[in-house]
């Protein structure tokens, strides 16, 4: 069976993927499980996001963000719980994280669809700011404790959020 690629209908996998490549992050050119330390660390860095988000919808309100958080963390322990307890198998690992990572993403665009917002354009400003942080040498700098270090002039040419602004107001019309 000869495995075939779907880039006109997965650009934004791809568009991730030059990002993975080009910062020497982990990426598989083939369906590969994702280890327990990968997997807990892209789980943190997603809830950071959902963190952000909530953070977001209060309006930067701290009182009213701490609560939602705290709701954010029983429905979390709510989740874990129905897990323990029901104990689903897992036949097929790879098949197993796929499901759950597909859902994240049907959620992710129905969130996008109860804001009104079509996300392929913001997603296009969020890559080329992402790309940005490859210096003049079209290498990437780290810290020591291996976050990205953006190039001098990053924010003028590449911050996202007037951009995104800008983009959300067109759709607006």
């Amino acid at each position: 069976m000869t495995k075939t690629k779907d880039k006109q209908n997965n650009q934004m996998y791809y568009m991730v993927q030059d990002f993975h490549k080009a910062f020497k992050h982990k990426y598989s050119d083939t369906p590969t499980a994702i280890d327990k330390e990968t997997a807990l660390n892209r789980t943190v860095w997603t809830g950071e996001e959902l963190v952000e988000f909530l953070y977001a919808t209060v309006g930067g309100n701290t009182v009213e963000f701490l609560q939602l958080f705290e709701d954010f963390k029983e429905g979390l322990e709510h989740a874990c719980d129905k897990i323990v307890f029901n104990q689903p198998e897992v036949d097929d690992v790879i098949v197993a994280q796929a499901d759950a990572l597909t859902d994240i993403e049907y959620f992710n665009q129905g969130t996008f669809n109860i804001l009104g917002v079509e996300p392929f354009n913001l997603f296009k400003i969020v890559q080329n700011a992402n790309m940005g942080k490859l210096w003049e040498d079209s290498q990437p700098r780290y810290r020591k404790d291996g976050k990205i270090m953006k190039p001098p002039h990053w924010e003028e040419k590449y911050a996202p959020e007037p951009k995104l602004k800008e983009e959300i107001e067109r759709q607006k019309g």
